[in-house]
């Protein structure tokens, strides 16, 4: 399965559960760690990790949110297939371990949610 396909199968799971969703669309964004510490108001949108590797300045990253919680060193991170397309809702925290913090970049695919008009009626 290509990461295209393993993307959408992962919105299809998780869209499937929710009666007023009707469709979704991805969006890919890419966000800047600028700090050690911060945190992302993801609002109605659910956002799967996309992230190719991370950087070897880093000793440790973790990813909070209400549903989820993700841990990886560099290495680790390299050798994981489909388990690193981690599904975040809510809120992310990002808590980086690092000696001296370097600012990166992670890339994630954004889930937005489209209501079905006639639902609630």
């Amino acid at each position: 399965m290509n990461t295209s396909e393993l993307l959408h199968t992962i919105a299809k799971d998780r869209v499937s559960g929710m009666r007023t969703i009707d469709s979704y669309q991805l969006k890919p964004t890419v966000i800047m760690v600028t700090g050690s510490d911060i945190s992302l108001d993801l609002k109605n949108d659910m956002w799967i990790l996309n992230t190719k590797g991370l950087p070897s300045s880093i000793d440790e990253m973790e990813l909070i949110s209400s549903d989820n919680v993700f841990t990886a060193t560099p290495e680790e991170y390299d050798f994981m297939d489909e388990y690193r397309y981690q599904v975040f809702t809510d809120y992310i925290d990002i808590k980086t371990q690092a000696e001296n913090f370097k600012p990166y970049r992670l890339e994630f695919v954004k889930v937005i949610p489209h209501r079905n008009p006639q639902s609630g009626s």
